[in-house]
């Protein structure tokens, strides 16, 4: 690369990498000093860094207490505020996002490193190397993910034959995620007396707050739901866990988006259809994956490849997700909370590749069909 055109990248990557640092902590800090835990101004912080820094996946450990579950709904936060940033500091499209991304995600990196170092004390700590590979990816990928697409680079510079699979992976990912939040809604309308009953009681000071808490609480609310509809389902805690087979509920944080949780006992046969969320977003992967193909290039081999693949890597993306969303989340009986580990990614990729290829397939045969009757 040129040295010009990497200074060119350098000085939007550190604007970005430093301005999505400091929004979140100032986004934090401000959040914190509603609640008034901080005792004095560097308690505060030193509460926001660590807020910043947990949110991009860091381990915070105070006393024998460790918060390891990753906040998806806060990590979504300094996403868009990258991708804000991203487009603002821009000025022309890069010739490699890819690049820019690496150092966005750099800058980023070594700042977080600095920032848990700089906050250790004999009480609390983050996790060094978290914070800094947490910060490299979360503020990396879609930094790069927004200068592809100022630049109008499809997925990165993707090799073409690559993109329809990209595309429905994406479709497979979005199908299953999607299924997870509508019944996540639909439970919590179900519940919504529950919730309100839960709201009164903690008789907020600062409803604003909470109820940002409890919106930032709803991502992770899905991803539990998706481990349900693939199988493996989730625990809170030593006494309450729900999965396909039913749900067995002990003692619950009062914390209103757990309203959500269903009634205790076992489901009735109507569940079998929820079985069919994660095949159907396989199926609708591998749909994608072969309507996005050249059609010169369509044989009933490349159709169930891509199909598969394409459903593999949505399976795997969802499962990774999953994987974040488990965990310590505080004392008492969110010391362990979450799926159990990596059982949702072997279920999800077999079974989504199982599904992208059966899809892929049927759209092979209709368009064969199609192209033999006209």
């Amino acid at each position: 690369m040129p040295e010009s055109r990497a200074a060119d990248q350098w000085r939007p990557a550190i604007l970005t990498a430093v301005g999505t640092a400091v929004l979140s902590v100032l986004i934090a800090g401000a959040a914190a000093s509603s609640t008034a835990v901080a005792g004095s101004t560097a308690d505060l912080v030193r509460s926001a860094i660590r807020t910043w820094l947990v949110s991009v996946g860091a381990t915070l450990t105070a006393g024998e207490q460790r918060l390891d579950l990753v906040p998806i709904g806060a990590t979504i936060v300094v996403i868009v505020l990258v991708l804000v940033l991203t487009r603002l500091c821009l000025r022309s499209p890069v010739a490699d996002p890819g690049a820019f991304g690496a150092m966005t995600g750099g800058v980023a990196g070594v700042l977080a490193g600095i920032c848990s170092a700089a906050t250790t004390t004999d009480a609390t700590s983050t996790s060094f190397v978290r914070a800094a590979f947490g910060a490299f990816v979360v503020v990396g990928l879609p930094a790069a993910w927004g200068a592809s697409r100022q630049a109008g680079v499809a997925w990165l510079g993707l090799a073409p034959r690559w993109v329809p699979v990209a595309d429905g992976a994406v479709t497979g990912v979005i199908g299953l995620l999607g299924g997870a939040t509508v019944l996540t809604f639909v439970m919590l309308v179900l519940h919504l007396d529950r919730a309100s009953d839960l709201w009164a009681t903690l008789d907020p000071g600062g409803p604003v707050l909470l109820g940002v808490l409890c919106l930032l609480a709803l991502p992770t609310l899905v991803l539990w739901t998706a481990s349900v509809l693939l199988g493996p389902g989730f625990t809170l805690g030593p006494d309450t866990s729900v999965d396909l087979a039913g749900s067995s509920l002990g003692a619950v944080p009062g914390f209103p988006p757990l309203a959500a949780l269903p009634d205790p006992g076992p489901f009735g046969g109507w569940v079998v259809v929820l079985t069919l969320i994660p095949l159907a977003a396989g199926v609708a992967a591998g749909l994608v994956a072969h309507t996005r193909m050249p059609a010169k290039e369509s044989t009933w081999g490349r159709a169930a490849g891509d199909g598969a693949l394409a459903g593999a890597v949505a399976g795997a993306v969802i499962g990774l997700l999953v994987e974040t969303a488990r965990g310590g989340m505080g004392p008492g009986l969110l010391q362990s909370a979450g799926p159990p580990a990596w059982q949702s990614l072997l279920v999800a990729v077999p079974l989504l590749a199982a599904g992208g290829a059966l899809g892929a397939i049927g759209a092979h045969y209709r368009s064969s069909r199609d192209r033999a009757s006209s």
